[in-house]
């Protein structure tokens, strides 16, 4: 028997096919666009399978009839052919990487562009000297036609890499942006050479930017219909690798029925439309193949990119990280910008894969969007703790473990002091004078989240607000946060204030035992200086 290989990071279409590596069929969208031809446009995060849909429409427009054996697009094709002289006629292909290459300055864009274009004008000649890339783009495409006498597919991979890549250099991006845009713009003028077009990239331009020109383009990332073209769906993962996912269980004592749903809160939620309720749930697929194979559930697709520049960008920007936890509104704008010194950090966060759509407001075309899973989520917690602590804190991890010892226990009195401890680290934000516990009622959010509890901060009521409630199998603790040098900065003020509300009304029927906490933080010990449980 043939052992079973998964495919991870394999990019390559034929690669997968010929070296019998397994594959999840998604043929059926190749051939409902090569169907439809024109111009696409298709935006997914980073390792979420556009390279390899990429080189899937690369063999099945050149006609590589062989790879497509045992695959659905195989009887669509001959039952009703998309090609221009019966099925599997094969199309001349330009196909542009952008994932590599020296993006620091203007000059090594250029550099790119005229390496992928020398690379096909050595096969097909040219037919006179041009310098302008446009140009050489231009009668690369005329040159392919009139020698083929079948128009030219068209795929660009990655796009945007070279933006994104000097994403804080506004200078630089500007005048990437400008070349880009040029030479994209070749696209409208040669539509009577061309079969088929497709773009992918992580962001997604606005008409009004690189794209701007192309007034046909198809933009598909936000179509239903489109939703399961790049990842993998829970049936499409029982569908190729159950053996796998019975190891999986086996490895971690778990049933088959545990370990899907392990696999769920770990790698699946995310939606790329607003019809949630009409899609399936995406699974990161790098992630996915890495557990199976491994037989572990490690954090596969946040290690291989740390968004060190977002943590950055939500320090800059003053973004609540606690809302994180709940999700954000925001307008359809959201999935257009991008700019590193916009105002906004959420189109990056969307864009990059940390956020996802998980509600639509079709009246008011609102979306909500939040961490798509567990290992997101987590993920994002621990490089923003990091961030907080700084450097030298390898004892960090240890201290919330001996923390969530003590809140199972409801040792208060041990799992403040280590709350005190953790808090001493992280450096005090003075730039939210509205807010001057703030720091600190984020300090507490990170903390209780990692330790895996279910915290919620500022939690409304009919009477007011809570600043944190945390809830375990036994407990519920209620915080409320003063500052020593407020007119009621004390502990007992802070209690009187949970009392008053009636901050504890909604969890009596819990059975659950209640804490209600005053915690008081000093600017200047720049910690706990008091605290009361009651």
């Amino acid at each position: 028997m043939k052992s079973r290989v998964l495919p991870i990071g394999i990019q390559s279409f034929s690669k997968i096919r010929c070296k019998n590596y397994l594959y999840v069929d998604k043929t059926e969208f190749i051939y409902k666009l090569a169907s439809e031809a024109g111009i696409y446009f298709l935006s997914r995060p980073r390792r979420f399978g556009k390279s390899l849909l990429i080189s899937t429409l690369e063999a099945y427009l050149s006609g590589q009839k062989e790879l497509f054996n045992g695959l659905k697009i195989k009887k669509l094709e001959e039952e009703n052919p998309t090609g221009e002289n019966g099925a599997w006629t094969p199309s001349p292909v330009i196909k542009m990487d952008f994932n590599a290459g020296n993006y620091d300055s203007a000059d090594g864009l250029r550099e790119k562009i005229s390496e992928l274009l020398f690379s096909y004008e050595k096969i097909w000649g040219k037919e006179k000297e041009i310098k302008s890339l446009e140009g050489r783009f231009i009668s690369l495409i005329q040159t392919m036609y009139k020698k083929t006498g079948l128009r030219v597919a068209v795929l660009i991979d990655e796009y945007d890499k070279p933006l994104l890549q000097n994403i804080s250099n506004k200078k630089l991006n500007n005048e990437m942006r400008d070349i880009l845009k040029a030479f994209f713009g070749v696209l409208k003028s040669v539509d009577d050479y061309t079969r088929f077009v497709f773009i992918t990239g992580v962001t997604k331009f606005s008409h009004v930017s690189i794209f701007s020109d192309l007034n046909q383009l198809r933009d598909i990332s936000l179509l239903a219909e489109y939703n399961d073209i790049c990842g993998m769906t829970m049936n499409e993962i029982e569908s190729v690798f159950l053996p796998e996912i019975e190891n999986l269980a086996k490895r971690n004592k778990l049933t088959v029925k545990e370990v899907k749903q392990k696999l769920t809160q770990k790698y699946d939620g995310y939606k790329f439309t607003g019809f949630i309720d009409e899609v399936n749930g995406i699974f990161n697929p790098f992630s996915i193949l890495n557990c199976l194979t491994d037989l572990e559930f490690e954090n596969y697709w946040f290690k291989t990119g740390t968004p060190s520049f977002l943590v950055e960008m939500m320090d800059k920007t003053n973004f609540d990280v606690r809302k994180l936890a709940n999700g954000v509104e925001r307008d359809a704008s959201v999935f257009d910008s991008y700019r590193a010194d916009q105002d906004d950090i959420v189109p990056l966060f969307y864009q990059s894969g940390y956020f996802t759509i998980k509600d639509y407001d079709s009246m008011f075309n609102i979306y909500t969007l939040a961490v798509p899973n567990v290992e997101v989520e987590y993920g994002l917690y621990e490089s923003l703790y990091k961030y907080c602590l700084g450097k030298g804190r390898a004892e960090g991890k240890l201290e919330i473990r001996a923390f969530i010892k003590a809140l199972m226990k409801a040792d208060i009195d041990t799992f403040i002091n280590i709350l005190k401890s953790l808090i001493a680290t992280i450096p005090y934000d003075d730039t939210r004078k509205s807010d001057k516990a703030y720091t600190y009622k984020v300090a507490v959010f990170l903390i209780f989240t990692l330790a895996g509890q279910y915290i919620r901060s500022e939690v409304h009521t009919i009477k007011g607000r809570m600043d944190a409630v945390c809830e375990t199998v036994d407990s519920v603790y209620i915080f409320e946060f003063k500052m020593a040098d407020a007119p009621d900065g004390t502990a007992d003020d802070a209690i009187k204030q949970i009392e008053d509300n009636g901050y504890d009304n909604p969890f009596k029927a819990s059975n659950k035992q209640i804490y209600k906490l005053g915690v008081v933080f000093d600017s200047k010990e720049r910690n706990i200086v008091e605290w009361k449980v009651k």
